[in-house]
């Protein structure tokens, strides 16, 4: 078999095979039909979506319009066959989910006077904060949205009492959004995968905060909102 189509086929078939497993191994493995459905999940499948579609077509060109076992009427050139390869080696070893967080991640305890995170949230041009007890237990995110509505509702004679006022105070009016954990060793796709099943959920997911253990009490390492996932495709685009 010509070297190149030999490489190109491993390739295309261990990609084949990343798709099954997105997929969870479906009776339909065509692999354009896995392509398609791995499109909205993967960003590497999103980046690449075109480029594969068109190897797709090379492929059974390969497997089916051959004249002899050894003889092919088309063979794939070292640049296509090397860009396969890449993308198979991207699939094989995702980037780890940290890579695209925001961190060090700032935190308050939810004795915090709502005063100082206010101050903080000027300061550091961030959206959110999570908010912790003195014993390190999780307890919710609180974003400058959640203390707009908060003080929407507080407000009194167009005058709102600031004194004393703690984290704690403004997560018990119900506004905390929702929020997941995971490893800080997780992949990409796993992260993204959390993101794509609440919108399948009709949930939406606020924010992925990453730890050690992927445990909820754990130091926060880092936390990934949906703009951070805009620098995975960014990062596959400019590979």
């Amino acid at each position: 078999m010509n070297d190149l189509v030999e490489r190109f086929e491993v390739a295309f078939n261990q990609i084949h095979q990343h798709l099954k497993e997105f997929n969870g191994y479906p009776k339909n493995d065509n692999f354009v039909e896995l392509l398609q459905r791995s499109k909205l999940k993967h960003s590497v499948i999103r980046v690449h979506f075109d480029l594969l579609k068109q190897y797709a077509k090379l492929r059974n060109a390969l497997v089916h319009e051959r004249i002899r076992d050894d003889y092919y009427i088309a063979t794939p050139h070292l640049e296509v066959v090397e860009s396969l390869e890449h993308i198979k080696q991207t699939l094989d070893q995702p980037p780890e989910a940290l890579e695209f967080a925001t961190h060090p991640v700032i935190f308050f305890k939810d004795t915090s006077l709502l005063t100082e995170i206010m101050t903080a949230f000027d300061q550091q041009g961030v959206s959110q904060f999570p908010i912790y007890s003195t014993d390190n237990e999780f307890l919710g995110l609180l974003t400058n949205d959640g203390i707009v509505r908060w003080i929407a509702r507080t407000v009194d004679h167009n005058l709102v009492n600031l004194t004393d006022i703690t984290a704690r105070d403004v997560l018990q009016d119900g506004l905390n959004p929702s929020i997941e954990f995971l490893s800080s060793h997780g992949t990409v796709y796993e992260l993204e995968e959390r993101f794509e099943r609440s919108l399948e959920e009709e949930r939406k997911l606020k924010a992925v905060i990453l730890t050690e253990s992927g445990k909820a009490n754990d130091a926060p390492l880092g936390i990934v909102t949906t703009w951070d996932l805009i620098k995975v495709d960014r990062r596959n685009e400019d590979e």
